[in-house]
């Protein structure tokens, strides 16, 4: 994307200082950037709340994970003893 011009530089510093209707937007390619509305933010909740929701689903997602990876290590474990006894009869050791 190319480097904005002094010009548009200028226009943009006026368009953020001076509200929309004071002024006439010049008519370039660049209108459509012009009669984009300033976005605002508004947050409903405290963060403390979005905490507290956050870090009891994270307990609750890592304990699903921490079951997971022990029934993976017991299976895991399950099947090397297997493989090994099938090894030990096959062979006589």
């Amino acid at each position: 994307m190319p480097k904005k011009t002094k010009r548009q530089k200028i226009l943009a510093q006026q368009r953020r200082h001076i509200p929309a209707t004071l002024y006439p937007t010049p008519k370039t390619v660049h209108q459509q950037e012009a009669t984009i509305p300033p976005t605002t933010f508004h947050f409903q909740q405290s963060h403390s709340s979005v905490k507290l929701q956050e870090n009891h689903a994270d307990k609750e997602e890592l304990t699903v994970i921490q079951k997971d990876i022990t029934k993976t290590l017991i299976l895991a474990a399950l099947a090397i003893i297997i493989e090994l006894g099938v090894h030990s009869m096959l062979h006589g050791t």
